[in-house]
């Protein structure tokens, strides 16, 4: 027990109170998972008397005071100490509910109102007894999600709590009870009511979560219910879509979740999952056919790129989280198999900071496709990985202002005058010099230029 459990116990004890330890904490203890968010609940104890006790001994923030929390910070720990609460639903959006707390109110009230029975357990501070009143623990032991109660009442008094499944599904790696797929199919209409924020965080905590089928699964629970096609409508299309290719064996859907499944399993970054969750959106929009039958997606990365650019805005992603994203959704398909040297510098060049990245990507793409006999994407990564390592400087961010030769110098060189045939020369140069053909020295550059003025 840290000092601060001490200390609070003591106090809630003198004063008549109990204490327990509430929330993911409880969950993750008896997962073996580690979990910094410390919770707890107190009963008996009215809001000012409880507000007083911890007052002696610790600095107390009111900020959740409405709600009957207690932000409760000593020697830089900080926990919550709230009392037990009920909810009720006034509206159909995400925030109209209202809240009221309860000294009185019995700590079973209280786990009634939570989300998902794993969430719905306490532990008694002091002797360890487990109040559970739903059997958490026993859908802990078989890795099942269920709601507390009847989830229809539950996600109408938070609709987020349906995407709150599926980062829960991603992240403890649980399956969804029957019961839970049916509750969030009929309520779904109702997460058309959260804000954009909300659902980014919660879609992307999913996408960064560890177990590789936890995602999975996650991202079909999405599917399955209906969740994916109101918080992305973009992605309706592509939902059971037949790719008609040869090179492809699974649905659009599911080749994009096993390009993701893929990534998650290689510890790829946050940037490479979202990419491939997008990568291939737009090919439902560019099919055509050739004479043979087969079909072809021209351009469905340049189309693809845009509509994710289209899709992050609207969850309020960061321009430089939106910027780099979409870059890797357009250059999905790159580098190709066969590469020379040219165009791996240019390619890096295009990328950026984001080439290896980009490598991440493409793998996990060749991955979800048809398997290719004598091909493999693993070892064509690593010598791809291997050989623009091996380049003679940084080309990824190499661009005409670190030319060895200066812009006043070529106007010198070439009676010049600041204009387009300056910025020309300088492109030309800064070009042959990201391909290789050209080292970036003074003389070597004068030379190349004297031939093309």
């Amino acid at each position: 027990m840290t000092l601060i459990e001490q200390k609070i116990l003591e106090a809630v004890i003198t004063n008549g109170g109990e204490l327990y330890q509430v929330g993911g904490a409880v969950r993750d203890s008896f997962l073996g998972l580690e979990n910094k968010d410390q919770d707890f609940l107190v009963t008996n104890l009215s809001f000012p008397a409880l507000q007083a006790a911890l007052e002696k001994f610790a600095r107390v923030d009111l900020v959740g005071a409405s709600f009957g929390v207690l932000k409760v910070t000593l020697e830089q720990e900080t926990v919550d100490v709230a009392l037990p609460r009920t909810e009720r639903s006034t509206g159909v959006h995400h925030r109209d509910f209202e809240v009221s707390h309860d000294a009185s109110l019995k700590l079973e009230d209280d786990l009634a109102r939570r989300d998902f029975t794993v969430n719905a357990m306490a532990l008694r501070v002091g002797d360890g007894a487990l109040i559970d009143p739903f059997h958490g623990q026993a859908d802990l032991k078989i890795r099942l999600l269920r709601t507390v109660g009847n989830g229809a009442d539950r996600f109408a008094e938070d609709p987020l709590r349906m995407l709150r499944a599926a980062r829960f599904l991603a992240k403890l790696d649980f399956l969804p009870s029957p019961e839970l797929l049916a509750e969030a199919r009929a309520s779904a209409d109702l997460i058309l009511s959260v804000a954009p924020e909300r659902i980014q965080t919660e879609l992307f905590g999913l996408l960064a979560a560890k177990p590789s089928n936890g995602v999975l699964r996650a991202l079909e629970f999405l599917r399955d219910t209906g969740l994916l096609e109101r918080i992305i409508p973009e992605y309706k299309p592509c939902i059971g879509y037949d790719q008609q290719n040869p090179y492809h064996h699974l649905t659009l859907e599911n080749h994009m979740f096993e390009a993701v499944r893929y990534a998650v399993s290689r510890g790829a970054s946050l940037h490479a999952r979202v990419a491939l969750f997008f990568h291939d959106i737009g090919k439902p929009a560019t099919q055509s056919f050739g004479a043979d039958g087969v079909a072809h997606y021209y351009r469905h990365e340049d189309i693809g790129a845009d509509m994710t650019r289209a899709i992050l805005e609207r969850l309020r992603c960061s321009n430089e989280f939106l910027h780099s994203v979409v870059k890797l959704v357009r250059e999905h398909m790159r580098p190709p198999k066969k590469s020379s040297s040219k165009t791996l510098r240019r390619w890096m060049n295009t990328l950026g900071e984001d080439w290896r990245i980009s490598l991440e990507v493409r793998e996990a793409d060749m991955i979800a496709h048809k398997p290719e006999v004598g091909f493999n994407a693993r070892a064509w990564v690593e010598s791809i990985l291997e050989r623009c390592e091996s380049f003679d400087l940084n080309v990824a961010t190499f661009d005409e202002r670190e030319l060895a030769l200066s812009g006043l110098e070529i106007m010198n060189a070439f009676d010049l005058k600041p204009g387009a045939e300056l910025g020309r020369l300088k492109k030309l140069a800064a070009q042959a010099v990201i391909d290789g053909e050209l080292e970036n020295q003074k003389e070597d550059i004068l030379e190349w230029l004297k031939k093309r003025v």
